[in-house]
């Protein structure tokens, strides 16, 4: 064995999982942002948590707000995810600019993409610093999911977006 990078250990692991974490900005409008750094945390009572860079735009809409909805993009959306991750939500809307369609969950004021696989819908329990990250410790206030959609994964360092079933 030979010392990696951390970098690299992403790509010795892929297919990643791949989720996007939609936020309302405070015009009402829907963020976007891709992020590979999820995990489930708990069963009882249902937790899950993520982490981001600590300058990211959706950070500061979950602290603001403190809800989220995280979901796994199906294939249809695999056009838009790396091109989420490539601007901020702070200077451009990426729906529109991405023409991304969105849909409504029940009782969530927050949309999501058309085709999910899956969408929790969380409220922000705990904020930890974590590095050049923040790690969002979640609760889970419901889960939504398509059994028809396939699940997009992370794949060479998150150089591409693609099924689980590719390689």
């Amino acid at each position: 064995m030979k010392r990696i990078t951390i970098a690299q250990a992403t790509e010795f692991t892929s297919p990643n999982p791949l989720t996007l974490i939609c936020t309302n900005k405070p015009d009402g409008s829907t963020n976007l942002a891709p992020v590979s750094f999820v995990s489930y945390l708990a069963f009882e009572p249902p937790m899950i948590g993520f982490a981001m860079g600590k300058t990211a735009y959706t950070g500061d809409c979950i602290r603001q707000t403190g809800q989220a909805v995280i979901t796994v993009p199906g294939k249809d959306t695999a056009e838009h995810v790396i091109p989420c991750g490539a601007s901020t939500g702070r200077n451009i809307d990426k729906v529109k600019t991405l023409n991304i369609h969105l849909e409504k969950l029940p009782d969530c004021a927050i949309k999501i993409p058309a085709g999910s696989k899956l969408a929790f819908v969380v409220k922000l329990n705990q904020t930890v610093e974590v590095g050049d990250h923040y790690l969002y410790i979640c609760d889970i206030e419901d889960i939504y999911g398509n059994e028809n959609t396939e699940a997009l994964f992370a794949w060479n360092g998150y150089a591409k977006v693609a099924p689980a079933q590719e390689k």
